[in-house]
């Protein structure tokens, strides 16, 4: 017999929820100060988690949201967002993407708004001298530094379990997209692997690729890419990359992969919007939107690229 909790239709969960809200503020007026755990009722989060699943989102950010929502579930709660102010930037986007997405489902998503504009939150942006240092100040993530980790790397790890950095480096992706990627070449070929035109389809599997805020429509391959794919190691997750580079003393940097891509590429003249489509971006600009449409001929000049990208990574200095 099944025990597991049957999720609550949203009607229904708003309804509870409501209760919930309105039994705490009678037990205790009392505001909350700091940062400090509430009881939050534990039917709740397993329906909110089970929303968030059915909602496509990754294990690791539906992690993140139950994480945050059980710190700071007291701001719906209570209705006072004054603790949202004074967290670092990047806690306050994360409290607030976790309390938006939980406010819909409980159905209070207008209450949510109207805590917003009370509060006069902001969705933290990083300022643009910010965005400068790091692109001009930031040695430990300037283009070379990323690409003798990525080269260093490869020849410390194990080759099938090089072959995964040497793998995200061609393609782009992020390091889950990476390893969901190796392993439907080895098992889907048929479907996933465009053979006439040399292309990965990720949207043909949107569970793995199609995202609410992280997308992968399409990567450019070639043969090679193609058998460094069949090579690497069979990755389940990414503890197990992460673990299994901590026994070789190599830093968990994947996402330096993703950047050394866009970077060659771009510093190889190919055009932000192809890098864009590429990394999974579709830019709002009316350009792109309405008329830029680039012949086939463009991802065979990317494509002579990335046989250029694999030989700088692997050649031995």
């Amino acid at each position: 017999m099944n025990d597991s909790p049957v999720p609550q239709h949203p009607a229904e969960a708003t309804k509870n929820s409501n209760l919930i809200l309105n039994q705490r503020r009678e037990r205790d007026k009392r505001p909350y100060s700091g940062n400090k755990l509430c009881s939050i009722d534990e039917k709740l989060v397993q329906d909110f988690k089970e929303y968030l699943v059915n909602q496509k989102q990754s294990p690791h950010t539906i992690r993140n949201k139950i994480q945050y929502i059980k710190r700071f579930y007291y701001v719906l709660e209570e209705e006072n967002a004054q603790d949202l102010m004074s967290v670092s930037p990047e806690t306050r986007q994360h409290a607030m993407k976790s309390l938006a997405s939980l406010s819909k489902f409980m159905g209070i998503y207008d209450r949510w708004q109207t805590l917003i504009k009370r509060f006069q939150l902001k969705w933290p942006k990083k300022e643009a001298y910010a965005i400068f240092n790091e692109i001009f100040n930031d040695s430990n993530e300037s283009y070379t530094t990323m690409l003798k980790w990525i080269k260093d790397s490869i020849l410390v790890l194990p080759k099938s379990w090089g072959n995964i950095i040497l793998f995200n480096t061609l393609t782009g992706l992020r390091p889950d997209e990476g390893y969901k990627a190796m392993d439907l070449i080895r098992t889907e070929g048929t479907t996933y692997i465009d053979k006439k035109r040399m292309l990965l389809m990720h949207y043909k599997f949107p569970n793995h690729f199609i995202r609410v805020s992280k997308k992968a429509y399409v990567s450019i391959i070639n043969e090679e890419i193609l058998q460094i794919a069949r090579k690497s190691e069979q990755v389940t997750s990414y503890n197990l990359m992460r673990n299994t580079f901590s026994e070789y003393c190599v830093s968990m940097n994947m996402y330096y992969c993703r950047k050394v891509f866009a970077t060659f590429l771009r510093n190889e003249g190919i055009e932000p919007e192809i890098i864009d489509l590429l990394q999974g971006r579709i830019p709002n600009s009316i350009f792109v939107r309405h008329y830029y449409r680039p012949d086939s001929s463009k991802f065979d000049v990317v494509r002579k690229k990335l046989a250029k990208l694999h030989k700088l990574v692997t050649t031995k200095e």
